[in-house]
């Protein structure tokens, strides 16, 4: 431990002669404050582990990115602090202006990754209308293997029936995708249906859709 705090000192040194150097020409002004954002970043960083006590809860990162995400990472191994960690990924974003819909992302990615589905939900309820829409949460809980009522909870709020439509295929949900493409009057995706399930059902309502629309 006291290796890892003298290299980051050193390190931190370096940057800081770095900085000093960038800001004695204006043609490096933009490495300078890409320098000292750094800077801030790895000052943070730190704050944070010595708050929460833990290094696991901000190792050490160039990304601003992989920052917030491995805060609410670490949320999903400490329920107890969870809510003041979730507010400290927030303000590291709002400080490195990180754009709105990026953060989004970021925190969708996060919630999926460390299994925190109940935040996610959370998330998504929290605004009539999400920056990044319903499709990025549609996705992670599809990939992350929840009941189908939560990949409904998402697909439902989704306005564009095509994108419900692929949604539905990539969640195997087959009857509700035969649907989608019904009410399209789509013959080519009951068709992709039909190509894709094995299910001797819904091929066969497959082909009695595909009769109504002739």
């Amino acid at each position: 431990m006291r290796n890892r705090y003298l290299t980051l000192f050193y390190y931190v040194i370096a940057l800081q002669e770095a900085s000093r150097i960038f800001g004695l020409g204006k043609e490096t002004a933009f490495d300078k404050s890409c320098t000292d954002d750094f800077l801030e970043l790895l000052k943070d960083q730190e704050v944070l582990r010595t708050k929460y006590g833990a290094f696991e809860v901000c190792p050490e990162s160039s990304s601003v990115t992989a920052t917030i995400s491995s805060v609410i990472h670490y949320a999903a191994s400490n329920v107890r602090e969870q809510h003041r960690l979730l507010a400290d990924a927030d303000k590291i974003g709002k400080k490195f202006r990180i754009p709105e819909k990026r953060l989004w992302h970021i925190k969708v990615k996060a919630f999926a990754e460390s299994e925190q589905w109940s935040n996610l939900r959370i998330l998504g309820d929290s605004r009539a209308k999400p920056p990044i829409g319903y499709k990025p949460f549609a996705r992670a809980v599809i990939r992350g293997k929840q009941p189908e009522s939560e990949v409904l909870r998402y697909i439902r709020r989704i306005t564009l029936p095509e994108e419900r439509y692929d949604l539905f295929c990539e969640a195997a949900l087959w009857k509700k995708a035969l649907d989608e493409a019904f009410r399209m009057r789509d013959g080519r995706r009951i068709v992709n249906v039909k190509t894709l399930c094995n299910s001797n059902d819904i091929q066969l309502l497959a082909g009695e859709l595909m009769a109504q629309l002739t």
